[in-house]
């Protein structure tokens, strides 16, 4: 049986979530006016805010801050100086094409490029995706005429097909890992490519055959659909957008390979340095975030595609148009190519705000917004600098009590002091003190380090969010069978049989104290019915989870003897209200 404090522990993180604040600015382009060729910025120096863009679809940065664009329309790649906020073209002549190498590169032609990285020498590499190559652009920081080179594929064609040097099929978005390989998501032919420094290719991930399968094992034996975007985190980790199963895919540092998340469209994929996924989400014309906990925020976008460009509004009400590439900065600043609007845009989150794990947010799929909070609700913080960098758990004091602070973290909500139980960089876990019950709004205060992050939640009698055994939100439901073991797919419940649930966000409850084991005589005030696929279910049971801190609700419910096996949906309802959908226990006959 795992602790008090373990399990506390991992139930924290099962809610949904809340996006912190981010703001939103042009940074590139002019709103709406098609670019042309040459910029202003070739002849004289040009700030990158009055130089026209035209479709920009593709954006990168490289460690000194100066960030790149794949300038579609222009047929050319453009480069905007952090020091300066100038703007120039480093590559393409403005006509399509494919000549050019070893030359001058912005006497060369290029054609559609998909893909840009940059080196730890400063070098950029494109994918020329219509000519299957990769081609090396000298580092126009250090090189006033930079050079263009073919890397891989070949430099004078038949470029593609049969005959060509190049493996490569269409090669699209580029990513470098730590030790300088380059990697490409090669879409056409269904793999990630990798290329060494001495330009050997061999296929990192994907058999080649269009599919969905192999999580769990090695890269390279799974099959993608339609990889068109890459990243890398700080720990050796690539990120896969596969928009052909409309999925995000992760092959760790061992070559291994699992489904980050689902139901997406990732047209462009960013990590922080903190290890948050950015998204572009082609569907929704939005910038999403991913937290560690398995749960998506918007950033930027407002989910209409198209509408004025405005700067001054919060990044989750600005309007994106069709938006595609996305790049993180050293700072953790945000690029997007909001292409139909032929401009940059950099997203910052909001210095001192905070988000917020929220038991009843879900919308369908697996996207979440904003909602509210319950008392006694276990609720996650989420931001950057709000704890210490190594996540520490709570030490339960006497009477199984947790503490208000931790590591030099403490919060607040209406001024009352919250129990915590864990504090991270990243992420706070604590639970919502059951005195703010009967507020309109919770003000929030979060302190660590003489530093203070703030946000306001609304309050409501109830907010029931199901715990699940991924700590995502979704899928298999954290719940024991009548024997207590563990309900899984190879332990499933049976017909007719009790399933114990746990939820939180039920509301006021009898008997319970902050931060204290909830007591045997605890029981949720508000009426408790449970949703087990189509039929409704009166628990058994509803009240405290014994053992468990305030706030966890434990809920015994009979499974009716006449619904069909297998990967069953649950909901608990509360007053009426019910949990987020996508929750399931596994029962057999």
């Amino acid at each position: 049986m795992k602790s008090f404090q373990t399990v506390c522990l991992l139930l924290a993180t099962a809610g949904l979530v809340a996006a912190q604040q981010y703001t939103i600015s042009t940074v590139a382009g002019i709103p709406g006016v098609a670019g042309l060729y040459p910029l202003p910025g070739d002849v004289t120096p040009t700030l990158a805010t009055v130089g026209h863009l035209y479709h920009p679809s593709t954006v990168a940065v490289d460690s000194k801050g100066n960030f790149y664009i794949a300038d579609s329309y222009t047929y050319s790649i453009r480069m905007v100086t952090l020091t300066t906020g100038n703007i120039a073209t480093i590559a393409g002549n403005g006509q399509p094409g494919s000549g050019g190498d070893d030359g001058s590169a912005t006497q060369a032609s290029i054609f559609d490029v998909h893909g840009i990285a940059v080196d730890s020498h400063g070098d950029i590499f494109i994918s020329d995706t219509s000519t299957c190559r990769i081609r090396r652009i000298d580092n126009p920081a250090t090189n006033t005429t930079p050079k263009i080179a073919t890397f891989v594929g070949s430099s004078k064609g038949p470029y593609c097909g049969a005959s060509s040097t190049s493996p490569l099929s269409s090669p699209g978005a580029l990513a470098f890992d730590s030790k300088g390989n380059l990697y490409v998501a090669d879409y056409n032919s269904s793999t990630v490519r990798m290329i060494t420094t001495a330009g050997v290719v061999s296929t990192f991930a994907g058999t080649g055959t269009y599919g969905n399968t192999g999580d769990g094992g090695a890269a390279s034996k799974a099959a993608l659909a339609y990889p068109v975007t890459l990243a890398f985190d700080a720990a050796g980790n690539l990120y896969i957008g596969d928009e052909g199963n409309n999925n995000i895919r992760k092959v760790d540092t061992g070559g291994n390979i699992s489904t980050v998340t689902t139901g997406v469209s990732p047209l462009g994929l960013g990590v922080d340095g903190s290890g948050n996924l950015y998204f572009v989400d082609g569907v929704s014309s939005s910038v999403r975030k991913i937290l560690p906990t398995g749960g998506i925020v918007v950033i930027a976008g407002n989910g209409l595609p198209g509408g004025a460009v405005v700067d001054s509004v919060p990044g989750n009400q600005a309007s994106l148009a069709l938006p595609s590439g996305l790049a993180v900065a050293p700072d953790s600043g945000i690029y997007v190519a909001d292409t139909m609007n032929n401009v940059i845009r950099r997203i910052v989150a909001v210095p001192g705000s905070l988000g917020f794990q929220d038991a009843a947010s879900q919308l369908p799929g697996s996207s979440l917004a904003g909602g509210s909070i319950s008392p006694g609700e276990i609720l996650t913080l989420f931001g950057s600098g709000l704890g210490p960098a190594t996540l520490t758990q709570a030490t339960i004091g006497t009477n199984n009590t947790f503490p208000t602070q931790i590591a030099g973290a403490s919060v607040t909500f209406n001024g009352i002091p919250a129990p915590m139980i864990f504090a991270s960089s990243s992420l706070v876990a604590v639970a919502v003190p059951y005195g703010v019950s009967g507020s309109a709004k919770a003000a929030v205060s979060l302190t660590y380090q003489g530093k203070t992050f703030t946000t306001s939640i609304p309050v409501v009698a109830t907010t029931p969010a199901v715990f699940t055994a991924n700590t995502s939100g979704s899928g298999q439901a954290a719940a024991l069978n009548q024997n207590l073991s563990v309900n899984s797919t190879t332990i499933p419940a049976k017909l007719g049989s009790t399933i114990v649930l746990y939820a939180t966000g039920a509301g006021f409850t009898t008997n319970a104290v902050d931060g204290q084991q909830a007591p045997s005589t605890c029981g949720v005030q508000l009426p408790v019915t449970v949703k087990i696929g189509n039929q409704y279910v009166n628990p058994s049971y509803a009240g405290c989870a014994p053992t468990l801190i305030a706030g966890v609700i434990q809920i015994n419910a009979q499974i009716p003897a006449t619904i069909i096996p297998g990967a069953v949906q649950v909901q608990v309802l509360v007053n009426g209200y019910p949990s987020q959908s996508g929750v399931t226990i596994a029962v057999t006959q």
